[in-house]
C-alpha cells in the first residue's frame, strides 16, 4: 500500500504525525485509529504501512519508553515492566530494554530517590516507614532495596 493509493490521505497524514511526535507502540496506534473511526478492516493495513516505512518500531519503542522512565520519572524495573506489558511489548524486547540500564546506574537512581523522598517525610516513625516503602513500591523498586534502605535509615 502506497500512500497515494491509500483511500483517506487526512487519517494517513494524522496517524503518521501522531507517530512522528513521540514514539509510539503499536497498540497505542491502534487506539489512535479506534479513535480517528478508521474502519477496523483497514487496521491491519494501515498498521502495515507504519511499520514497513518505521513510523512504528516496537524495539525502538520500548528502549525509549524504558530510558524516559527510569531517567525522569525514576521508575523501577518493576513498574517498566508492567507499562511495557500492558502494552503488549514482546517479553525480549523488555527484557532487552531493561537490560539497557546499568547496575550501577539504578543503584544510584534508588539510593538518590529513596534519600530525597526520607528527607521529606514527616510524622511517626511507622507513618514514616509506610510512606517510604509506599512511595518506592509505587514505583516499581524491588522489595528488597526497599527494605534494605528501611532498615539503613529507620
Amino acid at each position: 500500500m502506497g500512500e497515494a493509493s491509500y483511500k483517506n490521505p487526512e487519517i494517513l497524514k494524522k496517524i503518521k504525525n501522531y507517530c512522528s511526535y513521540q514514539e509510539r507502540c503499536k497498540k497505542e496506534v491502534i487506539e489512535k485509529l479506534l479513535a480517528l473511526n478508521l474502519d477496523q478492516s483497514k487496521f491491519d493495513n494501515v498498521i502495515n504501512y507504519l511499520i514497513k516505512n518505521n513510523y512504528i518500531n516496537e524495539e525502538r519503542f520500548a528502549l525509549a519508553f524504558t530510558q524516559g522512565k527510569f531517567r525522569i520519572k525514576k521508575w523501577g524495573k518493576i513498574k517498566i515492566i508492567l507499562e511495557l506489558k500492558k502494552r503488549r511489548i514482546d517479553s525480549d524486547l523488555i527484557n532487552k530494554a531493561i537490560d539497557q540500564i546499568t547496575d550501577l546506574d539504578y543503584t544510584g537512581t534508588f539510593d538518590k530517590l529513596s534519600l530525597k523522598q526520607y528527607k521529606s517525610l514527616t510524622g511517626s516513625k511507622d507513618s514514616k516507614k509506610r510512606k517510604f516503602i509506599n512511595f518506592l513500591s509505587y514505583r516499581g523498586w524491588e522489595y528488597d532495596l526497599i527494605i534494605k534502605k528501611v532498615n539503613d535509615f529507620f
